[in-house]
């Protein structure tokens, strides 16, 4: 009897979900004219990171080298106002139509910077520092497809 009674709760548990569902309604082509939708999507956010050190040697055989250390980005904000914009859109490659991942890149506000920038060894004294601002990216799109 216990088996039963379970059965039963189980059946109705399951069964629940299916009672709600909304009754769908066919549409005529006036209604349906003004019925809108979105797809893509948008990413925005906060970057920030930090890369050790940059080091360029050359091929003389003094083997001399520079080196930037302590390079940090930071603030890299991307609003909510202007996001990545990914969408796939089609465009004519060759004269056939191809379905491609199109990102676009909005304004990015941030700064990069390079606390120590050495000539020759790691132990050699920093001869100064860089910082790059307002680096703007507003307008370029990237997009991926497969071939």
């Amino acid at each position: 009897m216990k088996f039963i009674n379970k059965f039963a709760l189980v059946a109705a548990f399951l069964t629940t979900p299916l009672m709600a569902q909304a009754e769908l309604k066919a549409m005529d082509d006036s209604s349906l004219a003004t019925v809108t939708g979105q797809d893509g999507i948008s990413i925005s956010g906060q970057f920030n990171g930090s890369i050790g050190s940059v080091v360029y040697t050359d091929n003389d055989p003094s083997g001399g080298s520079l080196r930037l250390e302590t390079i940090a980005f930071d603030g890299f904000n991307i609003s909510d106002d202007a996001p990545i914009l990914v969408d796939v859109v089609t465009t004519s490659i060759g004269g056939a139509d191809t379905e491609q991942l199109q990102i676009g890149l909005p304004s990015v506000t941030g700064q990069l910077s390079v606390g120590a920038i050495k000539v020759g060894s790691t132990a050699a004294p920093s001869i100064g520092s860089l910082a790059i601002s307002d680096i703007n990216m507003a307008g370029t799109t990237v997009k991926v497809w497969g071939h």
